[in-house]
């Protein structure tokens, strides 16, 4: 249990929890001003009693409308009183947060690192830690999926699988959007995956969970105000005991949200303010990185001279980036570190991470490719993985094309 030692004694502020002994997961819900944590907990409720509990982190930052901090201090009264009744949830308090540091993250950073804190004192380092969001509901499997997906296979983490959700109501160019932001999201996943790049995962702060050992050993959670999820997963990731779980679902809201900076709820705010369009990365720069990955295992114990002459053959976007990013270098490193090629090719993905994927892409638009309607993208992906679309398919029916391929 050195690692919960080592890590509590940098983070010696965590909350102490009185939830009953023996429980095996942890479900932690950050909430600013979200009355639909109640359905989060409703959905939550089949699968908890005896065996997992619900962490709700009500927060907001000192500088927020003085109404959303009326409004979150109802909130925590009214779950409180909740709590009061049922022991299987717990609720932080974390008001007037600073504001160069409040946030999504550290708001889960304060529950996850509570549910390690109990995990620890239970001696307990195969428990596990779910994130979920306050818009999000659960399936009635979730907590029996969530333990056998960790107890059968020694994993670090899993992302989970999801399927936003429309309310009834919701305004079709509302729908649209959240259609088209979900779709995105799958081609993205889906063609790092066709590259043959081994770390494609969707990252999502509702849908991920991590073993509290391996949450403490990897650092804990960070404190940026959007897209902590990503940067904590990559950690996760890199273990090499990370798996995408597919034997439940949970069901993110839809809904306009501006929340954090960026996200489900900011693209869908966006699109609809643009008339509901989304483009995104051309197939053709997955492609480009595909020529690349492709030969990873020819790079074993090849030298610096081999990689610069490579470099030189590709195509003029792949050129300038692996120049830019020295792989002649990356190659000698891996290869002075690997005593194998499955070992040289886990470091060398390890080097040519998410990160530098996202770099990438990045870099090449639009200095070689022009982003495109995710429809047109979505259509290209799903030829190219032997699953050609009907002419003139829409984004709704191109999603659950792609919903099908990812499961």
């Amino acid at each position: 249990m050195k690692r919960f030692e080592r890590y509590f004694s940098r983070n010696r502020e965590a909350v102490v929890l009185e939830f009953p002994a023996g429980l095996e997961l942890l479900a932690v819900i950050p909430v600013l001003d979200d009355p639909d944590v109640w359905k989060t907990l409703r959905s939550l409720a089949p699968g908890r009693p005896g065996k997992a509990g619900a962490i709700v982190v009500v927060n907001h930052a000192a500088g927020c409308p003085e109404e959303v901090k009326e409004r979150n201090g109802r909130m925590y009264w009214e779950l409180l009183a909740e709590a009061e009744s049922n022991p299987f949830l717990q609720v932080i308090r974390a008001f007037d947060l600073p504001d160069r540091e409040a946030g999504v993250g550290t708001a889960r950073k304060i529950g996850m690192d509570a549910a390690a804190l109990y995990f620890w004192k239970e001696k307990n380092g195969e428990g596990v830690i779910a994130s979920l969001d306050a818009d999000t509901l659960t399936e009635e499997n979730y907590t029996e999926a969530l333990l056998s997906g960790f107890r059968n296979n020694r994993l670090a983490g899993v992302t989970l699988a999801y399927a936003h959700r429309t309310e009834p109501g919701t305004p079709p160019v509302e729908a649209e959007a959240i259609c088209r932001y979900e779709l995105y999201l799958r081609y993205y996943r889906l063609a790092l995956q066709y590259t043959g790049h081994p770390y494609a995962y969707t990252c999502l702060g509702s849908a991920f969970a991590v073993r509290a050992a391996d949450y403490a050993a990897e650092g804990g959670m960070n404190r940026r105000q959007a897209g902590e999820d990503f940067y904590f997963l990559q950690k996760l990731i890199a273990t090499g005991r990370f798996a995408h779980l597919n034997t439940t679902c949970v069901h993110p809201s839809a809904r306009i949200s501006f929340r954090t900076p960026f996200g489900t709820g900011q693209a869908v705010a966006r699109m609809v303010k643009e008339g509901g369009a989304f483009t995104t990365y051309s197939f053709d720069a997955f492609r480009c990185l595909k020529s690349l990955f492709d030969s990873v295992d020819g790079y074993y114990k090849a030298g610096g001279a081999f990689a610069a002459e490579w470099v030189e053959k590709q195509p003029e976007a792949l050129r300038v980036f692996l120049r830019e990013n020295d792989l002649a270098a990356l190659l000698e490193e891996v290869n002075a570190n690997s005593a194998s090629p499955v070992q040289f090719r886990k470091r060398f993905f390890d080097g040519f991470n998410a990160f530098r994927v996202l770099k990438f892409l990045n870099r090449v638009h639009p200095a070689c490719y022009r982003k495109e309607p995710v429809e047109k993208v979505a259509r290209e992906l799903l030829a190219a993985c032997g699953r050609p679309p009907e002419n003139g398919a829409g984004a709704a029916e191109l999603l659950e094309r792609l919903r099908e391929l990812d499961m």
